[in-house]
């Protein structure tokens, strides 16, 4: 498979203002980590880690992000927001959406949202997001970490995975440059980011009512025990639930069950 040059990828995105600086890595344990020990070093925001080969990914909730060599993108995007603390939350829902979007653009099909930032694709796994935010000594660090299947056949997902997981090559039934899905999924991240900054929340939010049809009318189980009905996505960025004691907000680090 090709490698991923920063070079070619950073010419192939001039034109989104917020990328700032890429670096590529050949095998590394999680993307997010690199990034973080950059932002603590004072690295800009748009400062963007890409890995060949991730040994110790992860996904929400602790999970593992399996990272063969060669065959996904997995990147990570330092933010330095300064919006009040009760808009931190929308950031995830852009970057679901911007990843999703990016997907469609490639692959087509009806790719959807699962709650928060799962991408899926006929209810198989494609995508997905951790946003991990902290205050370093330079103020507020968010890092979005994205890892999207891309050349995966069905036999190199782990036994386990090959009736939950998919990829775009699966999809499309072809390969795909790394590099262009690289692209896509950063300028459709860069235009939604800016949408959220400026007066575009609602449409953003709108696009991920229209990419996650269980976000509105579904019943769910919260953690607590008690179900409602979602009842689409608060100011915050925060999904609601309608329940019998009134709404309850549910934030992108916390999951709902659907309950069939």
């Amino acid at each position: 498979m090709p490698r991923l040059d920063a070079n070619r990828i950073g010419a192939s995105l001039k034109h989104v203002a917020f990328v700032r600086r890429i670096v590529v890595l050949e095998t590394t344990g999680s993307t997010n980590d690199d990034l973080r020990r950059l932002a603590s070093a004072g690295a800009p925001e748009g400062t963007v880690v890409l890995a060949e080969r991730q040994t110790a990914g992860r996904g929400r909730l602790g999970r593992i992000w399996e990272s063969p060599g060669g065959l996904g993108l997995y990147l990570s995007v330092l933010l330095r927001p300064d919006d009040p603390i009760d808009r931190i939350g929308r950031y995830p829902i852009a970057a679901a959406v911007a990843v999703c979007a990016a997907c469609r653009d490639l692959a087509g099909g009806p790719i959807e949202l699962k709650w928060p930032n799962d991408v899926l694709s006929g209810g198989s796994k494609l995508a997905g997001i951790l946003a991990e935010m902290r205050h370093g000594s330079s103020g507020a660090e968010l890092v979005l970490g994205v890892g999207v299947n891309v050349n995966h056949a069905a036999e190199d997902f782990p036994e386990s995975l090959r009736e939950s997981a998919t990829s775009l090559g699966i999809l499309v039934g072809g390969f795909l440059d790394r590099e262009t899905v690289a692209t896509a999924v950063l300028a459709r991240l860069g235009a939604t980011l800016a949408r959220i900054r400026g007066d575009g929340w609602g449409e953003v939010a709108d696009q991920f009512l229209r990419y996650a049809p269980d976000a509105t009318g579904r019943r769910v189980r919260l953690a607590a025990g008690s179900s409602g009905l979602t009842a689409g996505l608060d100011a915050s960025g925060a999904l609601r639930i309608a329940t019998a004691n009134g709404v309850v907000l549910v934030h992108a680090s916390e999951s709902v069950a659907i309950e069939e």
